[in-house]
């Protein structure tokens, strides 16, 4: 678990067991460059945080009387496919 600060609101950072040390860093720094808009996610709500090189993290903020992220998943870019049709 990692704290995190936000705009004066504490965030409890947590993550699955899939996510290794590199992963948690790399989602804790897709959170800071969210900044604000992180802090309109509802409880219970998913969100899909991308990169401009297609990598994405899955989280989650639980329905917990703080503000708690779960890190769900990492999803690599090599993984990431757009579909045109």
């Amino acid at each position: 678990m990692h704290k995190l600060n936000i705009r004066g609101e504490e965030i409890l950072l947590t993550s699955s067991r899939n996510i290794d040390e590199e992963g948690f860093t790399r989602a804790y720094q897709f959170i800071r460059k969210c900044d604000r808009d992180i802090l309109k996610l509802k409880k219970s709500e998913i969100a899909l945080l991308q990169d401009h090189e297609r990598n994405s993290i899955v989280i989650e903020r639980m329905n917990t009387d703080t503000f708690t992220l779960h890190i769900q998943y990492e999803i690599k870019c090599e993984n990431v496919y757009q579909i045109d049709e």
